[in-house]
């Protein structure tokens, strides 16, 4: 039950702070160019370096090397179940062409960089960190491939790969990452005013990122998206039924609690905002992900704390 406890009072903060980024559109102190530039800041600076810093302070090299296999076998596993649940559900409702591909990514992909992590560090301070940075690995990968691929428009697709975009996987926050393991590895520590002033920036995250999730719903129509049951299916079924379906075989497996407990939030995520990013890029349906996105982001204040006291149990 603690961590059922523990989610309200996240998501209450999550709540407080996305309001403040609606306050800001109304009284002008955002706009929508600014939070563009505020969503580059927090994903090539603020993020990257939250991820480092809370790594190396909340985790040893024995607690990698403890839970390095059943992190990365789980979450392969977590994405190989959301990916066939994607198609699944695409089916369900017909869905085709560039909106039902953007769809399945967005049925795949979780918010974990805005609203993950954040979440994560509330229920499990000390190493939640590090099971984040195990994860985003395999989690970087599969987006930057299939998630990529997925919203390619349907006329791109004759000259594009599905591995053709491996090399964006370099990106500040894998750096982050990387930079993380070798200092857990080697047990290296940083300076005092150098950890110091990381760690003040990296405090950034959370507020900042849901800041800005609050600014972009000031630029939706959401009742545009109310009446797409599409939606919905993404709620019940991959934010509440397939987490618990996970969690339920990761026990059956014997997979450490914490473990479960971290994969199991995970799976539960709104969908990514970055989906609708690169539907953008790419010329695909961006509404598609957009709906995905705001239906997902406000229900999640429902589903998390359920799947909470899910795992309590």
């Amino acid at each position: 039950m603690e961590s059922f406890y523990l989610v309200l009072t996240q998501l209450e903060f999550f709540t407080i702070m996305v309001l403040l980024g609606i306050i800001g559109i109304k009284i002008r102190a955002l706009s929508e160019n600014s939070l563009s530039d505020l969503s580059k800041l927090i994903m090539r600076l603020i993020l990257p370096v939250m991820i480092f810093h809370k790594s190396i302070n909340g985790a040893t090299r024995t607690d990698m090397i403890f839970c390095f296999k059943e992190v990365i076998l789980s979450a392969i596993f977590m994405y190989g179940v959301l990916f066939f649940t994607g198609f699944v559900i695409k089916r369900m409702f017909s869905l085709s062409g560039n909106y039902g591909r953007v769809f399945h990514a967005s049925t795949m992909f979780g918010n974990v960089g805005f609203i993950g992590i954040p979440l994560i560090l509330g229920i499990l301070p000390e190493r939640g960190m590090l099971y984040m940075a195990l994860f985003t690995i395999i989690d970087q990968v599969l987006l930057w491939s299939i998630g990529f691929y997925l919203t390619l428009p349907e006329e791109k697709l004759s000259y594009s790969s599905l591995t053709a975009n491996i090399k964006n996987i370099l990106n500040p926050a894998m750096l982050g990452i990387f930079l993380a393991i070798l200092f857990i590895l080697m047990e290296w520590k940083l300076p005092a005013i150098l950890n110091k002033a990381l760690g003040a920036v990296g405090d950034m995250t959370t507020p900042l990122s849901l800041i800005y999730i609050g600014g972009t719903f000031c630029f939706c129509n959401v009742r545009r998206f109310l009446t797409k049951i599409e939606y919905y299916a993404i709620v019940v079924i991959k934010m509440i039924a397939i987490p618990m379906l996970v969690s339920s075989i990761l026990r059956l497996l014997h997979v450490q609690q914490e473990i479960i407990t971290f994969i199991t939030m995970i799976a539960g995520m709104p969908s990514m905002a970055a989906i609708a990013m690169f539907a953008r890029t790419n010329e695909s349906d961006e509404d598609c992900a957009v709906g995905a996105i705001m239906i997902t982001t406000i229900l999640c204040l429902v589903t998390l704390p359920l799947l909470a006291y899910f795992t309590s149990y």
